[in-house]
């Protein structure tokens, strides 16, 4: 079950970004914080950190398997840096709905950072468990 939570983890992130990436790539800047598509990103990334909550449980309950000792330490690392860094991006992501947000290029550039990093580690997480298979 935890692998299918995962799975639908990526699913949530893939498609939060999407939706930025093309209004950006499509309309050359970004929409408006209160915008309709600012708001299904907000939306869909509450709820990709939920789903990585669960995940995460799902996950906590699985560690005495023979799967998730195989994996080893690293790859549990690498999922709770990864979900380390998803709950600061939420947060940081909810500061920049606010449209009288000081410092918004800045906490802009931070957003992003923290998604790429969230990627990177989620990444060598999944890498790191499917390679203890």
């Amino acid at each position: 079950m935890a692998r299918i939570s995962g799975w639908l983890v990526v699913a949530l992130l893939l498609v939060a970004a999407a939706l930025m990436v093309g209004v950006r790539l499509h309309h050359g800047s970004r929409p408006a914080p209160h915008s309709g598509i600012a708001t299904w990103h907000m939306r869909l990334g509450l709820l990709t950190a939920a789903a990585a909550f669960a995940h995460t449980l799902m996950g906590v309950f699985m560690l005495g398997t023979p799967g998730a000792i195989a994996a080893g330490e690293l790859a549990l690392a690498a999922g709770a840096l990864s979900f380390g860094i998803l709950l600061a991006h939420t947060g940081i992501g909810l500061q920049l709905r606010d449209p009288k947000l000081r410092q918004r290029p800045q906490k802009r550039r931070t957003h992003v950072i923290t998604a790429a990093s969230i990627t990177l580690a989620a990444l060598l997480h999944a890498l790191l468990l499917l390679g203890a298979r």
